[in-house]
């Protein structure tokens, strides 16, 4: 069924502005939406529906809408169109954006620019070197070489493969790294890993770092993040552009621009460390504006 909301058009009303899709109903998407819908201009016309609610009855969308997705399942769906015009896709990861390779499709990403993960981590433990483990896919690039000299800090890469396991690369990381950044990666941080991965940072004293809130409270230190609100911030910014300027060449994807921070105390004093409060990691990492 059409979810609608105050100054909602329905489908035999008028073709809405603006289409928003997400994959399923919860309430991160729910407040998401509230914090877009409440930023659109008051003469704009929108509509909510499921990506099953798009798969039978696709008709409500036409070349003339401006299309936003909430998660791969709507994606997905929306991409079943295809449709001429670009559609923002919001929830996703750089590695699941990567796993698209389509056109006419704007990413709004989960992840944070590498450089403001390491700012936060450097702010927050002032380290002199940190870890991360990638996939095979995945392999830091000149720029993200370029800004650990601004940091004074040193990023070190592993690997892992169908030889190199998960656990092994991670103890070795930890014995010669400072601390542990986990990117957003679902091929390797995931509810199969994840407790042993935060289990074996633990044991061998070295905090971990993270991209989501929920591995904070599974006993991680930290993590910076796109909170709901945060999302629904940045694709008002870019849904307005397009109504303003429906010709405008966005990039491919952008990074998350906003950001929500987490931590956890137990951890902190378990590894002895001295964390600086919420409101002051937020104060001086806007400062750096990484």
């Amino acid at each position: 069924m059409l979810l609608l909301l105050p100054g909602m058009a329905t489908a035999q009303q008028a073709t809405s502005q603006v289409i928003i899709v997400k994959s399923s109903d919860n309430t991160y998407f729910k407040q998401s939406i509230e914090t877009l819908v409440g930023k659109l201009p008051r003469k704009a016309e929108y509509q909510v529906v499921t990506a099953r609610e798009l798969a039978d009855g696709s008709e409500i969308i036409d070349d003339k809408s401006l299309v936003v997705t909430l998660g791969q399942s709507a994606a997905d769906a929306v991409s079943r169109l295809d449709r001429a015009n670009p559609s923002i896709n919001a929830y996703l990861t750089l590695e699941q954006f990567k796993s698209y390779n389509r056109k006419n499709q704007l990413g709004v990403l989960l992840d944070q620019p590498l450089h403001r993960y390491l700012a936060f981590s450097k702010l927050i433990l002032a380290v002199d070197s940190i870890g991360i483990i990638e996939d095979q896919k995945n392999a830091p690039g000149p720029r993200q070489t370029r800004l650990l000299g601004d940091l004074e800090l040193e990023l070190n890469q592993y690997q892992i493969d169908p030889v190199n396991k998960l656990l092994p690369v991670l103890r070795r990381l930890l014995k010669q790294n400072d601390a542990l950044l986990m990117l957003p990666r679902q091929s390797i941080y995931n509810r199969d890993t994840l407790k042993g991965v935060l289990l074996t940072s633990y044991r061998n004293r070295k905090p971990a770092i993270s991209y989501s809130p929920a591995h904070v409270k599974s006993g991680a230190l930290a993590s910076i993040y796109s909170s709901p609100a945060d999302i629904g911030m940045h694709l008002a910014l870019l849904v307005n552009r397009r109504l303003q300027q429906p010709d405008y060449q966005a990039p491919a994807f952008e990074y998350a621009r906003f950001y929500s921070i987490a931590t956890n105390r137990r951890v902190a004093r378990a590894l002895e460390i001295s964390l600086p409060s919420e409101s002051e990691l937020r104060s001086a990492l806007d400062r750096l504006k990484p």
